[in-house]
């Protein structure tokens, strides 16, 4: 280990409050040039603090996170599906476990962090076990910031450890199975699989495209619909109001020839 990454080492084991003074103190008393690289420290992340607090204080515990991204990745190599399955589950617990422990720990130092910090906990603790540089730089205690990965890259680690990084420990690998020929009988069978597939998608395909013709056609016949029905609504609406024109005039004129009745028969009186 360098001079820079003990210093650093000593540094990051402080609660975060403390940091910056102490490290200010520490270039001071160093002086020269590691005096102003120690200067140069930055920070860490409340993630990155709480990681490094678990690195310190459960050092088995995340090696044996790591040990099982190992077999994870030798499942995946092999094509294990069933392994991967129960492996993965295992995984997210552990992480889950992990992440709580580390919340755990920098609540009793007395510096609590907060629901994000442990998600980017979560995430620093699994880049670890899917790059073999992640995870010497989780258990190296020098965390500036938290990480994350997907398993597909490798883990960005540009300004993430304070000081020189560190070397990346061995992780083994899945030796890789050999695989018999199939047999005739096999491959006959696999061909015949195929073809029937192949048969059946190019009929589900006739179908749908049937299905679509047929929805566009209702579609549009109900477009028309709507538009006669409009018409219709607009035609019976005239004609509630002629009736009811029709309908006064009646009125009226029933009133009229009974008014000419009554003086009819007024004059027959007379």
């Amino acid at each position: 280990m360098t001079e820079l990454a003990a210093v650093a080492t000593e540094l990051y084991a402080l609660l975060p409050t403390e940091f910056t003074a102490a490290r200010n103190a520490r270039a001071k008393s160093e002086g020269g040039t590691l005096g102003t690289e120690v200067k140069s420290l930055p920070r860490p992340s409340a993630a990155a603090w709480a990681v490094n607090l678990l690195a310190r204080e459960r050092p088995d515990d995340v090696a044996q996170l790591f040990a099982l991204g190992d077999s994870l990745r030798n499942a995946q190599d092999g094509f294990d599906r069933a392994t991967l399955t129960k492996l993965g589950s295992q995984r997210r617990a552990l992480v889950a476990a992990l992440a709580k422990q580390a919340g755990s720990l920098a609540a009793d130092a007395g510096h609590p962090v907060n629901a994000a910090a442990i998600i980017d906990v979560e995430r620093t603790l699994q880049a670890g076990m899917s790059d073999a540089a992640a995870a010497a730089a989780v258990t190296s205690g020098r965390l500036v910031r938290a990480l994350s990965g997907d398993g597909l890259e490798a883990v960005d680690l540009d300004d993430a450890v304070a000081g020189p990084l560190p070397h990346a420990r061995a992780r083994g690998k899945a030796k890789t199975p050999v695989k018999k020929a199939p047999s005739k009988k096999k491959v006959e069978a696999a061909d015949a699989a195929v073809a029937t597939a192949r048969a059946a998608a190019a009929d589900a395909e006739r179908t749908a495209r049937q299905a679509g013709s047929a929805k566009e056609s209702l579609t549009l016949e109900r477009e028309e619909l709507r538009e006669h029905l409009a018409d219709v609504e607009g035609e019976l609406a005239d004609a509630a109001r002629a009736f009811e024109a029709a309908e006064r005039k009646r009125t009226t004129a029933a009133r009229a020839l009974e008014k000419a009745e009554r003086e009819r028969a007024t004059l027959l009186v007379e």
